[in-house]
Protein backbone atom coordinates (compact mmCIF):
# COMPACT_ATOMS: atom_id res chain seq x y z
CA UNK A 1 0.00 0.00 0.00
CA UNK A 2 1.29 3.31 -1.01
CA UNK A 3 0.01 6.25 1.26
CA UNK A 4 -0.46 9.48 -1.13
CA UNK A 5 -2.38 11.67 0.76
CA UNK A 6 -2.40 12.46 4.71
CA UNK A 7 -5.25 14.06 6.63
CA UNK A 8 -4.24 15.04 10.28
CA UNK A 9 -6.44 17.08 12.94
CA UNK A 10 -5.86 18.91 16.14
CA UNK A 11 -8.32 20.16 19.17
CA UNK A 12 -8.69 21.13 22.26
CA UNK A 13 -11.69 21.83 24.53
CA UNK A 14 -10.60 24.28 27.41
CA UNK A 15 -13.16 26.55 29.91
CA UNK A 16 -13.81 30.09 28.99
CA UNK A 17 -11.93 31.70 31.32
CA UNK A 18 -14.69 34.70 32.24
CA UNK A 19 -18.06 32.83 31.86
CA UNK A 20 -19.32 29.65 33.62
CA UNK A 21 -20.68 26.94 31.61
CA UNK A 22 -18.58 27.79 28.46
CA UNK A 23 -15.96 26.52 26.72
CA UNK A 24 -14.13 26.90 23.88
CA UNK A 25 -13.27 24.25 20.91
CA UNK A 26 -10.42 25.71 18.73
CA UNK A 27 -9.58 22.90 15.96
CA UNK A 28 -7.63 23.03 12.78
CA UNK A 29 -7.48 19.92 10.41
CA UNK A 30 -4.12 19.86 7.64
CA UNK A 31 -4.28 17.74 4.49
CA UNK A 32 -1.09 17.52 2.71
CA UNK A 33 -0.70 15.68 -0.54
CA UNK A 34 3.31 13.02 -0.68
CA UNK A 35 4.98 12.28 -3.08
CA UNK A 36 6.71 9.01 -3.56
CA UNK A 37 10.02 10.36 -2.16
CA UNK A 38 8.72 11.08 1.24
CA UNK A 39 8.12 8.82 4.18
CA UNK A 40 4.75 8.65 5.26
CA UNK A 41 5.23 8.74 8.74
CA UNK A 42 8.04 11.51 8.79
CA UNK A 43 5.44 13.17 7.06
CA UNK A 44 1.94 12.64 9.49
CA UNK A 45 4.25 13.97 12.68
CA UNK A 46 5.64 16.57 10.68
CA UNK A 47 1.95 17.54 9.98
CA UNK A 48 0.61 16.67 13.16
CA UNK A 49 3.16 18.93 15.23
CA UNK A 50 2.57 21.39 12.65
CA UNK A 51 -1.50 21.17 13.63
CA UNK A 52 -0.99 20.89 17.35
CA UNK A 53 1.32 24.15 17.43
CA UNK A 54 -1.34 26.01 15.44
CA UNK A 55 -3.74 25.18 18.20
CA UNK A 56 -1.84 26.05 21.10
CA UNK A 57 -0.87 29.60 19.39
CA UNK A 58 -4.08 29.63 18.49
CA UNK A 59 -5.55 28.89 22.07
CA UNK A 60 -2.51 31.56 23.41
CA UNK A 61 -3.70 34.21 21.39
CA UNK A 62 -7.69 33.59 22.07
CA UNK A 63 -7.34 33.67 25.82
CA UNK A 64 -4.91 36.62 25.62
CA UNK A 65 -7.78 38.58 23.71
CA UNK A 66 -10.71 37.34 26.08
CA UNK A 67 -8.87 38.71 28.83
CA UNK A 68 -8.08 41.94 27.15
CA UNK A 69 -11.87 42.03 26.20
CA UNK A 70 -12.88 41.15 29.90
CA UNK A 71 -10.81 44.17 31.43
CA UNK A 72 -12.06 46.67 28.72
CA UNK A 73 -15.40 46.28 29.55
CA UNK A 74 -14.83 45.87 33.22
CA UNK A 75 -13.23 49.61 32.93
CA UNK A 76 -16.40 50.59 30.91
CA UNK A 77 -18.97 49.38 33.62
CA UNK A 78 -17.09 51.05 36.26
CA UNK A 79 -16.80 54.56 34.12
CA UNK A 80 -20.68 53.98 33.14
CA UNK A 81 -21.04 53.52 37.16
CA UNK A 82 -18.86 56.83 38.28
CA UNK A 83 -20.32 58.84 35.31
CA UNK A 84 -23.87 58.02 37.12
CA UNK A 85 -22.66 58.46 40.57
CA UNK A 86 -21.47 62.04 39.73
CA UNK A 87 -24.22 63.23 37.68
CA UNK A 88 -26.45 62.49 41.20
CA UNK A 89 -23.66 63.92 43.10
CA UNK A 90 -24.32 66.88 41.01
CA UNK A 91 -27.60 66.50 41.12
CA UNK A 92 -27.84 66.79 44.48
CA UNK A 93 -25.41 69.56 45.33
CA UNK A 94 -27.81 71.67 42.41
CA UNK A 95 -30.64 70.87 45.03
CA UNK A 96 -28.64 72.22 48.09
CA UNK A 97 -28.08 75.29 46.66
CA UNK A 98 -31.23 75.75 45.77
CA UNK A 99 -32.92 75.36 49.45
CA UNK A 100 -29.75 76.67 50.78
CA UNK A 101 -28.39 80.03 49.07
CA UNK A 102 -26.23 80.70 51.55
CA UNK A 103 -24.12 77.52 51.63
CA UNK A 104 -20.96 78.46 50.17
CA UNK A 105 -18.69 75.92 48.76
CA UNK A 106 -14.92 76.70 50.02
CA UNK A 107 -11.84 76.30 48.04
CA UNK A 108 -9.83 73.51 49.91
CA UNK A 109 -6.99 73.08 47.37
CA UNK A 110 -5.10 75.83 48.73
Amino acid sequence: MQVTEIIVNAGRTFNHPYEDYSNLRPSVTLKATLTDSEDPDKAVKQLQAKAESLIEDHKRNMLQSLEELYHLERAQQEMISLETQLKSAQERIQELRKKNPHLQIEDRNG
